[in-house]
C-alpha cells in the first residue's frame, strides 16, 4: 500500500498519499471436500493499516480447499451496536438518513492526501464503503380534521400520518481464495497469506479521477459507493472470486405522527 513515503499515481495521474486504511472482514469460513466450516468467534475482525494479521484458530483435523469470507458486514451483522468491541472510527453515521435511523459500521476507511490537485493545498479524500440508506418514497395522510376560523371554518389538518420508505443498499463483497492446506492433529498449520491490491480500488474497471469525482467523503453518494464496490469485485485480493453480496435494495418502512 501507498504511504506518505513511496506515494501512489493512478491511471488516472492522481498522485496519492494514504494516510489511513482500516477495514473488517466477517464470516471467516474455510472450505473442504465434506462442506464448509464456520469460524464462529469473533464473527468480525477490525483490521487496521498496511499489516500482516495473524488469525490463529483451533479448526478440525483434515483436508482444506477453500477460505471465504465477507468485505464489511451482511445485513444481519451490519446493525448499530452489533459489535461493541469495534473502535467507535468504525460506526456508520445516520445523518443521511433523513431521521429514519439504519447506523451500522463502516466495511471500510481508506483515506489520504491527493497531492498534484489544482488546489493550493492538497485537499483530504475519504474513500468510505458501506450500507446508504435513502428516502424512496414518503406520503402524508391526514388522520384528523378540525374546524377553521370564522367566518369560512373551512377543514383544517389538525394530525397528520407521515409515512417513509428507505431504500438501504449494501456493498459488501463475498470473497472465495483458493487455499489447499491440511491440519494434522497437534500442530501449527501455517497457510499462505491472503494479499489485498489496495490500489484496485481506484483502478478498473471504473478509473476513479479526483477531477471528476471530487474529494467529498464517498459515505452519502451512492454512485460513488457503487464503484469503490464495482471495483472491488475485479483482483481486489489476489487468486479470489469475488462478487457484490447484494445489488438491490432492502426497503423499510417508517411512521411518525405530527
Amino acid at each position: 500500500m501507498a504511504d506518505d513515503a513511496t506515494g501512489y499515481t493512478n491511471r488516472a495521474g492522481n498522485d496519492l498519499r494514504f494516510t489511513r486504511f482500516q477495514y473488517i472482514i466477517s464470516d471467516l469460513t474455510i472450505g473442504a471436500g465434506f462442506g464448509q466450516i464456520r469460524i464462529g468467534s469473533p464473527e468480525a475482525h477490525f483490521i487496521n493499516g498496511d499489516t500482516t494479521i495473524l488469525v490463529t484458530y483451533q479448526i478440525p483435523v483434515g483436508d482444506y480447499n477453500l477460505i471465504s469470507f465477507i468485505f464489511g458486514l451482511d445485513e444481519r451483522r451490519n446493525q448499530p451496536n452489533m459489535f461493541p468491541n469495534l473502535t467507535p472510527l468504525m460506526r456508520w453515521p445516520g445523518h443521511q438518513m433523513g431521521g429514519g435511523g439504519g447506523e451500522g459500521y463502516h466495511y471500510m476507511m481508506l483515506d489520504g492526501r491527493w497531492m498534484n490537485s489544482a488546489e493550493p493545498n492538497p485537499p483530504t479524500f475519504r474513500l468510505h464503503l458501506g450500507a446508504l440508506e435513502e428516502l424512496f418514497h414518503m406520503e402524508e395522510t391526514v388522520v384528523e380534521w378540525g374546524v377553521g376560523p370564522y367566518p369560512d371554518y373551512e377543514p383544517i389538518p389538525v394530525r397528520t400520518r407521515i409515512d417513509s420508505v428507505f431504500a438501504r443498499y449494501h456493498h459488501f463483497l463475498h470473497v472465495q481464495v483458493p487455499r489447499i492446506f491440511t491440519v494434522e492433529p497437534n500442530t501449527i498449520t501455517t497457510i499462505e497469506p491472503i494479499i489485498m491490491n489496495v490500489e484496485q480500488w481506484l483502478e478498473s474497471p471504473l478509473l476513479w479521477d479526483f477531477n471528476a469525482m471530487g474529494v467529498e467523503c464517498t459515505m452519502p453518494r451512492r454512485h460513488a459507493l457503487d464503484s469503490l464496490a464495482t471495483n472491488g469485485m475485479v483482483g481486489l485480493f489476489r487468486g479470489a472470486q469475488i462478487t457484490r453480496g447484494r445489488f438491490e435494495p432492502v426497503f423499510r418502512r417508517f411512521t411518525v405522527f405530527r
